[in-house]
């Protein structure tokens, strides 16, 4: 008797149909931003995030970590779940950059996995709106009849910004203090208050105070002038030399790496559809970004074209850590 029912219970288990997988998503998603909020990252992070949410049907929780720019974060979506229920919403430098100069806790290349580009930042070059100077050319002038005398404030050393200067200052010969900050509110603050000549952080958080009079917008680094600004040349017109486009900051979205293709594939969908959304897109626009939409693969292998121009250039100019 009791083997027959152990015979009827191996049959049942046999030609049961197995139970189906939960369906991805089946919980809240969450996108972890690796900067402040109120950011340009994270501007981004929360508008994209609605779309997300009405494509997945789950909604998709939005949470600051930041830190060490932008380090902390990305360590923590590195150590998450391969399950695509957490999402890093970053810029390049915790990315492609931070582990040139500095010991991370994590790899970026094997421990994260590119998902979606989301858009390119310009850098901004600044001076006080009472500043003398009307064109970059007149700044630039200036900064070579007065040798060590012009300071340029930058996100900090190895930051894109920062490299944009020392290309600046190698190409036209210049003597330009570097002067390093731990991001854009602070040299935003300096540059209007005269503590330094010129400020140099990403477009997006500077244009309120350029609308306004209290900062002169002279070029931005970059292939092509931005739509808010279309009278501003780029640092490529302004000098004339074709060299100095620069390198625009990205923000974009990683997720752990392992995450099953079926699952990327569905996020990457959702994300990029939100990055094309009309009013996601204008949003973005007005605050001094170009969509990119960038898939994952091109993603990655774009970010590993940057970091071996990054390394390059840190050898050549010798940049050292902060």
């Amino acid at each position: 008797m009791r083997l027959r029912s152990v015979f009827v219970a191996c049959a049942i288990a046999m030609f049961a149909a197995p139970a189906p997988a939960q369906e991805f998503p089946s919980r809240p998603v969450r996108f972890v931003v690796s900067f402040p909020a109120g950011g340009g990252v994270d501007i981004m992070g929360r508008l994209v995030a609605i779309v997300v949410s009405q494509r997945l049907g789950q909604p998709v929780v939005v949470e600051n970590r930041a830190g060490a720019a932008g380090v902390l974060g990305s360590s923590a979506v590195a150590s998450a779940a391969p399950d695509g229920y957490t999402v890093l919403v970053t810029g390049d430098i915790p990315i492609t950059q931070a582990h040139l100069l500095n010991k991370i806790p994590y790899d970026p290349y094997k421990d994260l996995a590119p998902l979606v580009k989301g858009v390119n930042v310009p850098t901004s070059v600044l001076v006080a709106g009472n500043a003398p100077y009307k064109t970059l050319k007149e700044l630039l002038d200036h900064a070579r009849a007065n040798p060590g005398k012009v300071s340029w404030g930058t996100p900090g050393n190895g930051t894109a910004m920062h490299v944009e200067l020392e290309m600046l200052k190698e190409k036209l010969g210049l003597d330009i203090i570097h002067v390093p900050y731990k991001g854009a509110p602070p040299i935003i603050a300096d540059t209007m208050g005269g503590q330094i000549t010129v400020g140099a952080p990403g477009l997006p958080p500077t244009i309120s105070n350029i609308r306004s009079g209290r900062l002169k917008l002279l070029a931005v680094w970059g292939p092509s002038r931005v739509d808010i600004f279309p009278d501003v040349p780029t640092v490529r017109e302004a000098t004339g030399d074709a060299s100095l486009e620069g390198f625009p900051t990205w923000y974009g979205f990683l997720l752990p790496a392992g995450v099953p293709k079926n699952i990327t594939a569905r996020l990457e969908a959702a994300i990029i559809a939100g990055l094309k959304d009309p009013e996601v897109t204008r949003k973005l626009n007005d605050a001094g970004a170009t969509i990119v939409a960038q898939p994952a693969a091109a993603f990655g292998a774009a970010n590993r074209a940057q970091t071996a121009a990054f390394a390059a250039i840190f050898k050549k100019l010798n940049l050292k850590p902060d």
